[in-house]
């Protein structure tokens, strides 16, 4: 039976709390503090006997004259006074009891962290107090109810638990809205989101569309980053996101449906929907966006569109030839088949939606993806949604700004200026702004900086763990140090900011009742020193997504026992850390360094293209080996030797301190300082 709170009460009838804690005492009831609760029976009971006790309220004159009356003796009078006095000077003791005690309102499922910053007492100190308790928790895990007031009690102090709020970042960082004139408005490019199920096609239907073989490129044939391209259709063109097909990216998912008009969610006609169809049919919904389907791979013998629309509708998505308004449109991303029709159902749609914007206005829109680029510093891909960005434009994105040094579209081509409806690549950022994010053009710098600076301190104040893993680190040391935990803790490094989000937030869900999960750092970037050091400092798993360790760190990682693991397909991430959580990492092959090669120089050679004349500083490079290209620790490039001289001559095999030259297959971008690793296959 829920049981309402003493102090509840006592603010329904504007009483004192220890007014109610007298009176329950006096009825029998066992209650200790304001926080103790009462059954509905028990409530009732304790404002019935307080009823009387307002409604007789009399003057001291009436008081006299009723004593007259029922000739009460002066003996039985002043007795009557002196237990009375006795009774207000114990209720008034009582009261200054409950009063010293300070009520919190506190979130339900509130973690240490979380409660460190309502009643100021270190985050340490609670998750130890919370152990004398008999409470094993970590410093990020939630608490329940009865474990909020054991603490509490501990305290002297009351929770007056609520149902928890979550705090996005869109409402600490409040979305700047526009109202322009319709005089001022004009047709823009739709801007179309490309959703579904894994391996069903998305991106090679995006590749048909553009006639660039993005799918190759990508680890397992699975996109991992958002990309966004234009392409010329219409009166406007047609602006289309590629959005990853892993359900651990629903965030990144979501934020596609959120700056989207119209959503292309693919179907495969030789599998159905399936659970990320779904994922993607909410999204759009909640989103409000309307939806186009592509019917995937019906050249197959075995496609079945109409099994697919029979199977949409019980997600209340129904075609146009079944009587719904959702437009199908049956394709083959491999052959082309249907392609234009689908070009010309979105621009139709596009057309009924009546999409436009101001060109002339200050340029905003949205954070699509940041990453780091060597030679190029912190870029972000982002939409332009109003108004026209230029090259030398000063913006600011969340904690993020920028002075536009320079834009560039997928094609790599550089770009002055950026209508509405397009997507473009920005060089400038003081650091990588986050996903999502809402970007906004204003007068110079010192405004770009400020407005930054602003929200960085707004993220402060209402700092928790979706924000912030940086600012736990040193507390988890502390914990560490204090004691054992029942823990993994995971460092986590990849190649964009987008990566490190989904990443995160699919590993803090595999967490269990026996097991927690701590992040305790994650960053875009390659492994280093510093993240080897920290590793040591709180026995962390450092896990890296498309980045490696250099040799230095490597090297320092294997002399300390630390644990590296490195992955391009998020999936076999994920299911990796589920199998440590669990305790059954099973022994597996995979991909071991057996050599590093320090590229010196390039030049060019007949037959083979671009050479990287290099010096082995670790192991060996074998011909035909798998070798994988580095850049400040981010993998750029996979793939084999072709080709190994020393001097003039070919060989097979070239070992530590020598100098050689390095072919690899289908790859010139070879640059002076890049890291070439040799791999062969091994247990692990």
């Amino acid at each position: 039976m829920a049981k309402k709170r003493i102090h509840q009460i006592a603010k329904e009838l504007d009483l004192a709390s220890a007014d109610i804690l007298h009176q329950a005492k006096e009825l029998g009831i066992e209650v200790k503090t304001a926080s103790s609760g009462l059954t509905e029976e028990e409530e009732e009971l304790v404002k019935l006997a307080l009823a009387p006790v307002e409604e007789e309220k009399v003057s001291v004159e009436e008081e006299k004259v009723s004593v007259e009356e029922e000739k009460v003796s002066v003996e039985e009078v002043e007795q009557n006074d002196n237990e009375s006095q006795e009774e207000i000077v114990e209720l008034q003791e009582e009261e200054a009891v409950v009063e010293d005690i300070q009520i919190f309102e506190v979130s339900k499922n509130s973690s240490p962290q979380t409660l460190s910053s309502i009643i100021d007492i270190d985050a340490t100190q609670i998750v130890g107090d919370l152990m004398g308790l008999g409470i094993m928790k970590a410093i990020d895990s939630p608490l329940e109810d009865s474990e909020i007031e054991k603490l509490f009690e501990k305290y002297n102090l009351i929770p007056d638990l609520i149902d928890e709020v979550t705090i996005s970042r869109e409402d600490i960082i409040e979305l700047k809205n526009f109202e322009d004139e319709q005089d001022n408005l004009n047709l823009r490019a739709p801007i179309i989101t490309v959703m579904g199920h894994v391996d069903h096609g998305k991106t090679s239907l995006l590749d048909y569309i553009r006639n660039e073989k993005v799918a190759d490129g990508e680890a397992g044939g699975i996109t991992q980053h958002v990309g966004a391209y234009k392409v010329d259709s219409g009166e406007t063109g047609i602006t289309f996101i590629d959005t990853p097909g892993h359900e651990a990216f629903t965030q990144m998912r979501a934020r596609g449906a959120n700056v989207t008009d119209i959503v292309v969610l693919v179907v495969a006609a030789d599998d159905g929907v399936m659970p990320q169809t779904i994922e993607a049919i909410n999204h759009s919904k909640a989103a409000n966006v309307p939806i186009v389907v592509a019917i995937n791979k019906c050249d197959l013998p075995e496609a079945n569109p109409s099994m697919i629309k029979a199977e949409l509708t019980k997600y209340e998505v129904i075609s146009e030839d079944l009587g719904g308004d959702t437009p199908v449109v049956e394709v083959s991303a491999i052959k082309g088949d249907g392609i234009d029709d689908l070009l010309e159902t979105l621009s139709l749609v596009a057309e009924i939606e009546e999409l436009k914007a101001n060109y002339n206005a200050e340029a905003s829109g949205y954070i699509v993806e940041s990453r780091m680029e060597v030679g190029r510093g912190n870029v972000a891909t982002v939409i332009v949604t109003r108004g026209t960005l230029k090259q030398g434009d000063f913006l600011y994105a969340g904690q993020a700004f920028c002075r536009v040094k320079s834009m560039f579209d997928h094609n790599n081509k550089t770009q002055k200026s950026v209508q509405p409806g397009s997507p473009i690549d920005i060089i400038g950022w003081d650091e990588s702004p986050t996903a999502g994010d809402q970007f906004v053009a204003v007068k110079n710098q010192k405004e770009a900086k400020s407005k930054a600076e602003e929200n960085k301190n707004k993220l402060k104040e209402h700092d928790n763990s979706s924000f912030s893993v940086e600012s736990r680190v040193s507390d988890m040391m502390k914990l560490l140090q204090e004691g054992e935990l029942n823990t993994v803790n995971l460092i986590l490094k990849a190649d964009t900011n987008g990566s490190v989000e989904a990443i995160r937030d699919g590993v803090n869900k595999l967490a269990t009742d026996e097991v927690n999960i701590q992040v305790v750092h994650a960053a875009v970037g390659g492994i280093v020193l510093s993240d080897v050091d920290l590793a040591g400092a709180t026995d962390s798993m450092i896990i890296g997504f498309n980045v490696r360790p250099d040799s230095q760190s490597r090297n320092m990682a294997q002399s300390k026992g630390i644990d590296v693991r490195t992955y391009n397909i998020i999936y076999e991430l994920l299911d990796d850390i589920s199998e440590a959580v669990l305790g059954q990492m099973t022994i597996k092959t995979e991909e071991a360094v057996i050599g590093m090669v320090d590229v010196k120089t390039t030049f060019r050679a007949p037959k083979v293209g671009v050479v990287a004349g290099s010096i082995v500083s670790e192991g060996k490079v074998e011909l035909d080996a798998k070798a994988r290209l580095l850049r400040d620790g981010i993998v750029i490039y996979e793939g084999t030797i072709v080709s190994l001289r020393r001097f003039k001559d070919n060989v097979e095999v070239v070992n530590e301190g020598l100098e050689c030259g390095i072919g690899l297959s289908d790859y010139k971008d070879i640059k002076e300082g890049d890291t070439i690793e040799i791999l062969a296959e091994v247990e692990v």
